[in-house]
């Protein structure tokens, strides 16, 4: 039966007690092995050079860990560390517990922290954003570790996504060893992969944590939709990730089981504004767009309902403003909105969206080519690897030759990051792949980062969203909602707040 999770709803795994059987390639029944079918592969096994992370940790959550973790409503907890907030919130002294040790068998150290903070700052996109606002970096002796800001960062525990690796194991075997055989702290190590085709994991028995139940997982990397519904129904996976919405109902009426859980992404129109001589870059045009998208047909005709549909923030999040509606579905106000604006017989719009990410993409860009087409915007639609999409997006931070519109992933609702973070991400100018520039966002974002009190901070945090709205930076046309199909006997429950990805510690086996 579908099983909805509410933004807080999680408070605990229940574990249903059953005896291990041994495991059956291909159609594993117990604890002893798990096999599920993914859509998502890692751009590289070492999570410390990972460009695109939220896909990479749907699997390598479970070989890797951060300097924290995350209890199951999403609030942060310590796991291999405890630390002190200085009263001025410039400084966060870390304690590493002794004793914890790295799949390689090296001891986790406080001079791992750094070797890992420089590794991500200079590999990882997304990180170097809070990389970028720590002053000083120092070791203070073998287990502990202090970050220092000049001013303090509101959004660290929330954003900063620091995962762990060892120096020594770097030293030891080098760079190329290092990410072929990545050496982790998590429950399991990876013991096998074939691109493009599995990933095999393996209990470690020296994990610092609890024991874990399912004590192997093969992670079959299947990126057609239909497929990964097929292998489920064959019984040769457990569980798959990403089901389609259109087989949920069926899924469910014919006894699987299914989790389907509110997450990041908010599929967005995104506009590249940094391109003065696209027709884009009128208000009145992006305007017009918004109403030429029906939206809410998009979601009850090709996604069955369930996923949902916020203007912007999600209720319950800091800056969430009731008041704001999504843009109604007018095609009369959209033609007119475009004659208005100089161009009563349309015009040619490259619509670019991602493949092989998230489920939906294709299905939603074909139906907004169409509802442009409607009004007399003749889009030519091309799908393009999320990787690829990044690089363009900062190509076109600089090269104002390049025009682009992108049916695209956003962290905007659901993420597990702040509204803060968010909008540092998905629309301050400065970040790495913004193809906007409002000089009202950045002065807002600036002054929201250094407010310490909470409330005065969403209150700014709202006027920002609210004035993206009304400029229409971007267009909602859904926010995701990730869902989990599994055989019914296994159970599985995803951390609340948080992108989603494939915790095996989190799985559980009844009869």
């Amino acid at each position: 039966m579908v099983k909805r999770w509410a933004r807080a709803c999680v408070t605990a795994i229940v574990f249903v007690a059953v005896g291990c059987m041994a495991a059956v390639p291909g159609r594993a029944q117990s604890y002893d092995h798990l096999n599920i079918a993914t859509n998502a592969e890692p751009d590289t096994l070492d999570m410390l050079t990972s460009v695109f992370p939220p896909i990479s940790y749907v699997i390598l959550r479970n070989v890797s860990e951060m300097l924290w973790g995350y209890n199951l409503d999403g609030t942060v907890r310590p796991t291999v560390a405890d630390w002190e907030v200085s009263p001025d919130a410039k400084t966060a002294t870390f304690r590493i517990h002794p004793g914890i040790h790295f799949h390689s068998g090296d001891e986790l150290v406080a001079a791992d922290v750094p070797f890992s903070f420089e590794r991500m700052k200079k590999n990882t996109p997304s990180f170097m954003r809070h990389a970028r606002l720590v002053e000083k970096l120092e070791v203070v002796d073998k287990y502990t570790v202090r970050f220092t800001w000049p001013r303090p960062d509101v959004t660290f525990f929330d954003g900063f996504q620091l995962f762990l690796g060892s120096k020594a194991y770097f030293d030891r075997v080098g760079d190329k060893e290092f990410m072929n055989h990545p050496s982790g702290l998590g429950p399991y190590r990876l013991t096998d992969y074939k691109p493009g085709q599995w990933i095999d994991v393996t209990a470690f028995e020296g994990y610092y944590g609890p024991a874990v139940k399912v004590r192997s997982a093969r992670f079959y990397i299947v990126k057609d939709d239909d497929t990964r519904v097929a292998k489920l129904r064959a019984g040769e996976v457990d569980l798959i990730t990403n089901a389609p919405y259109p087989d949920v109902s069926v899924l469910d009426a014919d006894g699987f089981h299914l989790v389907e859980f509110p997450a990041n992404p908010s599929v967005s129109v995104i506009f590249d504004l940094l391109t003065p001589q696209s027709p884009w870059n009128k208000l009145k045009v992006r305007e017009a767009i918004a109403h030429a998208i029906d939206a809410d047909a998009i979601i009850k005709g090709l996604f069955h309902g369930i996923v949902q549909r916020y203007p912007m923030l999600a209720p319950g999040e800091a800056g969430y403003d009731p008041a704001m509606k999504n843009f109604t579905y007018d095609p009369a106000l959209a033609k007119k909105l475009l004659a208005d604006a100089g161009y009563p017989n349309g015009f040619k719009l490259p619509l670019v969206y991602p493949n092989g990410s998230f489920y939906g993409f294709r299905q939603a860009t074909e139906a907004v080519s169409l509802y442009l087409n409607a009004v007399g915007i003749q889009c030519e639609v091309q799908s393009q690897d999320p990787f690829k999409g990044l690089e363009i997006a900062r190509r076109a931070q600089t090269d104002h030759s390049i025009e682009l519109v992108t049916i695209g992933a956003l962290p905007i609702a659901n993420t597990g990051l702040t509204s803060l973070d968010m909008l540092t991400i998905a629309f301050r100018s400065s970040a790495p792949s913004v193809v906007s520039h409002f000089d009202e966002v950045d002065s807002g974002i600036e002054r929201a980062l250094n407010e310490l009190d909470p409330a005065k901070r969403a209150d700014i945090v709202k006027g920002v969203v609210d004035f993206l709205h009304d400029q229409v930076a971007v267009i909602k046309l859904w926010d995701s909602v990730s869902v989990y199909a599994m055989k019914k006997n296994v159970q599985y429950t995803p951390i609340a707040h948080r992108m989603p990805f494939m915790l095996l510690r989190n799985v559980s086996i009844g009869g």
